[in-house]
């Protein structure tokens, strides 16, 4: 029988532990987000040989439900009303309707890992409410729109005469939408920002909230919100004047550049360095960087070992990437210069190089955990170097591990 037993999850109900059915361990250990304790829960968990590493230990009474969520949810007026008490807990977002009043009354606390969005009324009164993220209340009465909100023909033929709300923005600029039709069910609009075409801008002014604020793009532009590579097919479905809510990349085609009336980019943009001129020629403004795009070679990934040589560099003139591996040995005989040319390592848990290779590895590797050399990775074989770079195996078979979203005790 296992001597240790090992709990990783994000969520550990140990309201109800029995001290018989663990006291066999020698050690038990929990890592965790959260743990639900008890009164009673505590007074056993303090006699089992229990090592706890969790952010969060919260007390809720064992009769109490457990609710969790793990993505979005939403509580919403036609839910049913729950019979009893009950606590949740949300890994993501929790949207809460208006005139949920009934639905949150047996509600004796939340855990939200994530954002919480609620009418202004209904968050003045909630309690035993923690929140690791964003927390957003909106007007009271308002109809609730996505983040980001298209305002278009459709919309103003199923609108209703009420306040909306989106949370981010809203986009105004179908060429087909009818401002008049929205003043005359008596629709208002409240957000941090609006996307508007030009010939919307005064007819629609007034009906948008003073504190938003008002982009305003010429008539026929197209808003994206996503990363695209600008080329004759995105113009095809978007049109030739975008307004780009993400990173654009720049293909070594680079026809699409000469079709652009208008092109502003919130985000980043890669360009291969023979187009930049062209692309700063046409764009008419952006919020991050241009970035030369550099062409890449070969692509190496998801070894548990990997050997980089001198040859490997020379046979690829536009370089190799590395990524997603265990551990990356750099031989010694690679000169410098061809390592920041040609080689980039990325997202690797150790890359094993000589001290005089140990500043130029440094500069080309991004996410990785370990650099350098070492004395007891001297000499060591593969099947060593694997064991010390992933923190050995000694006392497994000893140890009952258990991996979970949710565990009970």
């Amino acid at each position: 029988m296992a001597k240790k037993l090992m709990i990783n999850c994000a969520n550990c109900d140990a309201r109800n532990i029995l001290e018989e059915n663990y006291s066999h361990y020698e050690q038990i250990t929990i890592n965790c987000a959260m743990v639900l304790t008890s009164p009673n829960a505590k007074a056993v968990m303090n006699k089992l040989p229990l090592v706890l590493n969790c952010a969060n230990v919260l007390e809720i009474e064992g009769n109490v439900d457990l609710r969790t969520v793990n993505g979005s949810s939403e509580i919403k007026q036609s839910d049913a009303v729950p019979g009893s008490k009950y606590y949740m807990m949300v890994n993501g977002s929790l949207t809460i309707g208006p005139n949920t009043q009934a639905q949150l009354a047996q509600c004796v606390g939340m855990s939200i890992n994530g954002s919480l969005t609620c009418p202004e009324s209904i968050y003045a009164s909630l309690s035993g409410v923690t929140v690791n993220g964003s927390t957003i209340s909106y007007p009271d009465g308002a109809i609730l729109l996505k983040r980001s909100a298209v305002i278009d023909k459709l919309f103003a033929l199923r609108a209703k005469s009420s306040l909306y709300w989106s949370s981010r923005r809203m986009i105004m600029v179908d060429p087909q939408l009818d401002a008049e039709k929205l003043r005359s069910k008596g629709v208002t609009f409240s957000t941090k920002e609006v996307i508007i075409s030009q010939s919307k801008v005064e007819p629609l002014i007034d009906l948008i909230d003073e504190n938003a604020e008002i982009i305003i793009v010429p008539d026929g532009t197209a808003v994206v919100l996503d990363d695209i590579t600008l080329n004759e097919d995105a113009l095809r479905r978007y049109g030739k004047q975008l307004y780009v809510i993400g990173d654009v990349t720049v293909g070594e085609d680079a026809d699409a550049l000469d079709e652009i009336k208008y092109l502003n980019i919130r985000g980043d943009v890669k360009v291969p360095q023979a187009h930049k001129e062209k692309l700063l020629r046409v764009l008419t403004e952006i919020s991050g960087e241009v970035e030369i795009a550099k062409p890449k070679g070969a692509v190496l990934e998801d070894k548990p070992y990997l050997k980089i040589t001198k040859w490997m560099l020379e046979q690829q003139p536009l370089g190799l990437y590395v990524s997603d591996c265990a551990v990356v040995k750099i031989a010694d005989d690679i000169p410098k210069e061809l390592i920041s040319q040609r080689l980039h390592i990325e997202d690797c848990a150790m890359v094993k190089c000589s001290e005089e290779l140990e500043d130029a590895v440094t500069m080309v590797c991004t996410d990785v955990a370990k650099i350098g050399g070492s004395e007891e990775g001297d000499g060591m074989g593969i099947g060593d170097i694997l064991k010390s770079a992933m923190g050995g195996i000694k006392g497994a078979l000893e140890t009952k591990v258990i991996n979970a979203a949710d565990y009970v005790l």
